[in-house]
């Protein structure tokens, strides 16, 4: 007999479900940093190298050929030696490399906005007015809107703080009251560019997403002309085999047909059945990540009857495929789920396992199935060659595939991105852990079923 579920309460529900919120709003805001640090990523080199020359390059001007109310060499210096880090970014180590987004916004807050709104508090000059909105005008093309307006803001009360703390001259109200207008429009413009930019590539996903369908569902044509011409092959073969022993039988001239010959030819049918299957499951995967998952119902499953559908469906590429890909239930449990998405989410997971142990040339996928007193859990462990530590919190982003010398890119970055929607679907959650270079583990989170929907 099942232990009874424990129901949270309201207000304790209430405060689960805002904390749930919170954390959510948070991941998708730190998504946000690394596509646009990733969208940077190219331009960070060359900022970082006119970053740290240029802000020391200027002091001599500033201070001695067009001498300002105000300078600052130690303050100059330090944000010249944190643009270093950027400029030398080819020879980060990998390991470092999943710091980047926080270093890049970090080093964007306190040299654009904090310095330059700084100075151009203490000094107030037409200079240091117009430095100050090609900044804004700078920022706007490195960031998008809401990435924007908190490095401005943080950057500018940082500045204001540090000019209200420190000893300075009389504020040029004058001075700022006139440029407010033109800070005003600069920042209007600059986000509805942004908007406008952000708007196209979102209609260009669209399309790529609308072709891509159109393509899946026309490849299934010749993809089924194709199965039954080997269907056929494979039908026919041994009577037309038989027909040619005994025409040689009989003294007629044929072709000769050695023994590796009619191997190959076994074997050619079975590897076009083999890819059609693969195929079509590619396309079936394409075609259930563009369906709105929310249109499915979830009803009660058996995990152990799902997993192995999975595995039997699954088309391997050879027999030690199937071989390396090993289920060990330690029971079975029930959950609220959708079986053709969780059959994808094995397909995927099963499928990008298969495909990195394959490319190291070593490692077993183990899937384990494991009933708990409150979460039960799924999990797929490869002993692969694991995922870099700079790529791993990314794996989950839509649209987001890793691409290394070797091999290139490895997909078009929607597996994953599916897997975790159809999982969020069913209550469930998908986290990941892996150390480079050992192993790979994804575990799937199933929450029990809900006692009141049970019959």
């Amino acid at each position: 007999m099942k232990p009874p579920v424990q129901r949270s309460s309201g207000p304790l529900r209430f405060l689960r479900m805002r904390a749930w919120l919170l954390y959510r709003a948070l991941t998708r805001f730190e998504t946000t940093m690394f596509a646009r640090t990733r969208y940077s990523q190219p331009k960070m080199v060359a900022i970082g190298v006119v970053g740290a020359l240029s802000l020391m390059f200027y002091y001599p001007i500033w201070a001695w050929l067009f001498p300002q109310p105000y300078e600052n060499f130690g303050l100059r210096l330090a944000c010249s030696v944190l643009f270093v880090p950027l400029a030398l970014l080819p020879w980060w180590p990998r390991r470092t490399r999943a710091w980047l987004p926080s270093y890049w916004y970090t080093v964007m807050t306190i040299c654009m906005p904090f310095f330059v709104g700084y100075m151009t508090l203490r000094n107030g000059t037409a200079v240091w007015l117009m430095t100050h909105l090609a900044v804004i005008m700078l920022l706007m093309m490195l960031f998008d809107v809401s990435s924007f307006v908190l490095v401005f803001v943080v950057g500018s009360l940082m500045a204001a703080v540090a000019y209200l703390v420190t000893p300075h001259l009389p504020f040029n109200s004058a001075a700022f009251i006139e440029y407010i207008p033109l800070l005003m429009f600069a920042m209007a413009g600059g986000a509805v560019c942004t908007v406008s930019a952000s708007m196209a590539e979102q209609n260009r996903l669209d399309a790529l997403t609308a072709a891509s369908n159109n393509i899946a569902h026309e490849l299934r044509t010749p993809l089924g002309s194709v199965r039954i011409a080997a269907q056929a092959v494979r039908r026919y073969l041994p009577d037309l085999l038989q027909s040619h022993k005994m025409a040689l039988e009989a003294g007629l001239s044929v072709a000769e047909l050695r023994g590796n010959h009619l191997m190959a030819l076994e074997r050619s049918i079975g590897i076009m059945e083999r890819e059609v299957e693969y195929s079509n499951t590619i396309i079936d995967m394409l075609l259930l990540a563009a369906r709105p998952i929310g249109e499915v119902r979830p009803t009660e499953l058996s995990a152990l009857a799902c997993v192995e559908q999975a595995l039997n469906r699954y088309p391997y590429g050879s027999r030690g495929e199937r071989e390396r890909v090993r289920l060990e239930a330690a029971g079975d449990f029930l959950f609220m789920g959708v079986e053709s998405l969780l059959v994808h989410v094995i397909f995927n997971l099963v499928r990008n396992a298969l495909l990195h142990t394959g490319r190291a040339g070593k490692g077993v996928i183990r899937i384990y199935i494991e009933p708990g007193a409150e979460d039960h859990v799924i999990r797929v462990h490869d002993t692969g060659p694991g995922i870099p530590p700079d790529v791993l919190p990314r794996i989950f982003n839509r649209f987001y595939s890793h691409s290394d010398d070797k091999h290139g890119v490895d997909g078009l970055g929607i597996g994953l991105a599916f897997s975790r929607a159809a999982m969020e679907h069913m209550g469930g959650t998908i986290r990941c852990s892996s150390r480079w270079g050992e192993f790979t583990e994804f575990t799937l989170t199933f929450p029990p079923p809900d006692p009141e929907r049970q019959p």
